[in-house]
């Protein structure tokens, strides 16, 4: 192997290794947190964790020395460029010496500053839990609101039929979120008898919410999206009003009302 091709191996080899690792920390860094966003999963970046970044950097770095020392020529290769930066020739320094051993100790130092000294911390962006009720979705009501009493203990034992078919694996035979699936779930189905949740919005919400489940949610619901499915295509209006009915019954809580409003 003459002088020149062995040259231009080490700097190819080297430069595939430096390469692989900047396209790995960039990857990981800028296009991974849109993999939620491309997928569907949430409607923002999702950030890669430090902690997550660092292993799987470590992992990058140690994956690609040992892949680069499994064999004897393709090591000799690799190392060649290192060793020249840290070789002083019998002439002096080359300048692309001096310009690298310089340039090192301030990019170190400037790491290290960064790690110590304090940074303003960006604000939190707090999550709404109740975004706002869609216009087409404030006007409703209930239309079995206003029936006698006889027509509603019926009407509360059909949407509980309703529901323990369609809702109680995930929120509970009793709607406190205890259902067969809820441990599967990336966030604890909503139980229904805390006073925060259905207690405190009018019944049009849980129409909207069930009708449209979480694809529909403003992106200030996020990132804590839950796997609420759409249900307006599966049951028809009838059928969510009488299982918005049951939720209320079996969660023991009554639907806010209107201001103004006497029930």
């Amino acid at each position: 192997m003459t002088r020149n091709s062995e040259s231009t191996g080490r700097e190819s080899v080297f430069s595939a290794a430096a390469i692989t690792f900047v396209a790995a920390y960039l990857g990981l860094r800028f296009v991974a947190p849109w993999l939620a966003v491309l997928f569907g999963f949430s409607q923002t970046p999702a950030p890669t964790p430090g902690f997550v970044l660092g292993a799987y950097m470590g992992c990058v770095a140690f994956g690609t020395l040992i892949y680069l020392s499994a064999e004897e020529g393709r090591w000799h290769l690799f190392r060649g460029p290192v060793v020249r930066v840290f070789t002083i020739p019998s002439e002096g320094p080359r300048r692309s010496q001096l310009l690298i051993l310089g340039i090192l100790p301030l990019v170190v130092g400037w790491a290290e500053w960064r790690r110590v000294m304090p940074s303003p911390q960006t604000p939190a962006v707090l999550r709404v839990q109740h975004p706002g009720l869609p216009d087409q979705f404030a006007v409703l009501e209930n239309p079995y609101g206003e029936v006698a009493e006889e027509e509603r203990a019926v009407l509360e034992r059909e949407g509980i039929v309703l529901y323990q078919k369609n809702c109680r694996p995930c929120h509970g035979t009793k709607a406190d979120g205890m259902g067969p699936l809820a441990r599967g779930q990336r966030l604890q189905p909503v139980d229904f008898g805390d006073p925060g949740t259905i207690a405190t919005v009018v019944e049009p919400y849980p129409f909207w919410r069930i009708s449209e489940g979480t694809t529909q949610l403003p992106g200030i619901a996020t990132p804590w999206n839950s796997s609420m499915p759409s249900w307006g295509e599966e049951l028809s209006d009838e059928d969510i009003w009488r299982i918005i009915i049951a939720e209320y019954r079996l969660s023991g809580t009554e639907p806010r009302r209107p201001e103004g409003l006497e029930r």
